[in-house]
């Protein structure tokens, strides 16, 4: 396997270990955050589908959905007690601890509660939210689980968040639309099928500004991500385009100019949305983007798939089966740096991605064997999911194998100061390492929070 060039730094050194392929350049030496305690929280219940996770050090918050009604209830435990619990309307998405509050990103269907009290009568006004679906920021406060504001996201056709962020107790949220969206007093229209928006909201609920990107076929930011002062943040965000893409007027370039496949992009905006930098990566076929994070030295990785060969900095990066996994740094002023494949001979591929210290921390899918450092993982009975924490140089420092007899899922990953939290969901009994799952109630509901530290 090969490693691609780092076009910024000299390269010194070629690896090669068992399903993962990367180019090195450094070995950072920074002492380690202290380790949270590990522990894994079996959350199991009867048509209960786990969705996103959130914490903060002492407390892990998780969002369900409830299948066969549109409805999520968003949980907070220490340990394994639950201190809290908050009933919304709408299908839960992902979380984000941002100062003293939660936010909580929701996909909507007609109309929709606006909170214990909000009618005139003391009882719960109900709202209509545009769009099939139409989308909500939900704001709980973190001590006690309370509804604090809603920020609607509306549009004549569809709209979807897919990732948000904090900002100190602000948000920042990303997502994809078709037809015109309304957030706000801010309008944008699509310019094709769909195009991708990121939008920072304000502490108290209220717009602070909206992005639009796209072009005239599909495109989207599938992940979001914050790094620096809150005072001066910077604000990466990825996802996928299509021919004709732009961001601010700045086009995006595709591999190749006359395929109709869409390839992965990154970008960093200032704390007023204004583009500093992007660029883009892929193959020939579709590549999906996973997610994206910031690192302590102000580099920005990003989480792939990809299908078919990609060249990084002249270097050929070739998936060993029919899908793996890409994980691809670039330095502060967008400069391509690493880039790993992380994949066995059968269909692999990443989920989430985020940073606890100096490590990127990876979680995805795979059948059959995943080499993982100096571990080889074997799959169960259907796909199985695994962690793991990369340095720098791509090299594997640390995995975890999440499997069994059914199908086991990443469904959300989140990190705080010494380690990490994972949603993970299974069809029935599981192993996370050592820690036994017990089969759910349901064949499709077993869920559990996966904490670890590094």
């Amino acid at each position: 396997m090969l490693r691609a060039r780092r076009s910024f730094e000299v390269v010194r050194a070629i690896a090669v270990f068992g399903g993962l392929a990367a180019c090195s350049s450094k070995s950072p030496d920074a002492p380690r955050v202290p380790a949270a305690r590990s522990q894994t929280i079996a959350t199991s219940r009867a048509g209960h589908a786990l969705a996103g996770v959130a914490a903060d050090g002492t407390t892990v918050f998780a969002a369900y959905r409830i299948f066969e009604r549109k409805v999520s209830v968003v949980e907070a435990r220490r340990g394994g007690a639950i201190s809290w619990s908050a009933n919304l309307d709408g299908t839960a998405g992902e979380l984000a601890v941002a100062g003293s509050q939660i936010g909580v990103v929701l996909a909507t269907h007609g109309e929709v509660g606006a909170g214990p009290g909000s009618g005139p009568t003391g009882t719960e006004m109900r709202i209509g939210v545009r769009g099939d679906p139409g989308a909500m920021l939900v704001a709980l406060d973190r001590a006690s689980g309370a509804r604090r504001w809603h920020r609607p996201f509306e549009s004549t056709e569809w709209v979807i968040l897919t990732s948000v962020a904090a900002i100190g107790d602000e948000l920042v949220v990303g997502g994809s639309f078709g037809g015109t969206l309304r957030i706000a007093d801010k309008v944008v229209t699509s310019g094709g099928g769909s195009d991708g928006f990121v939008a920072r909201i304000r502490a108290d609920g209220k717009l602070a500004w909206l992005v639009r990107l796209g072009g005239t076929f599909s495109d989207g930011v599938h992940g979001v991500a914050v790094g620096g002062d809150p005072k001066s943040p910077r604000i990466a965000i990825a996802g996928a385009f299509s021919l004709t893409a732009e961001i601010q007027g700045e086009p995006l370039k595709s591999i190749d100019d006359k395929s109709p496949f869409g390839d992965g992009f990154v970008a960093e905006l200032d704390g007023n949305g204004v583009r500093r930098w992007s660029a883009s990566f892929g193959s020939r076929a579709d590549d999906v983007v996973a997610g994206v994070a910031i690192d302590p030295r102000g580099e920005i990785v990003v989480a792939a798939n990809v299908h078919e060969a990609l060249s990084i900095a002249g270097s050929a990066l070739v998936p060993r089966g029919a899908g793996d996994g890409l994980v691809i740094w670039y330095g502060a002023g967008g400069e391509l740096g690493n880039a790993v494949l992380v994949g066995g001979n059968d269909f692999d591929g990443l989920r989430a991605i985020a940073m606890v210290g100096e490590h990127v921390i990876v979680g995805g899918f795979f059948s059959g064997k995943l080499g993982l450092g100096d571990r080889e993982l074997a799959a169960g009975g259907g796909d199985d999911a695994f962690l793991a924490a990369l340095d720098a140089n791509g090299t594997v420092a640390t995995a975890w194998h999440v499997g069994g007899d059914g199908r086991e899922e990443l469904t959300s990953l989140a990190a705080f100061p010494g380690g990490f939290v994972a949603g993970i969901a299974h069809t029935l009994g599981a192993n996370v390492e050592d820690a036994k799952l017990a089969a759910p109630p349901a064949g499709t509901t077993g869920a559990a929070l996966a904490v670890r530290g590094l």
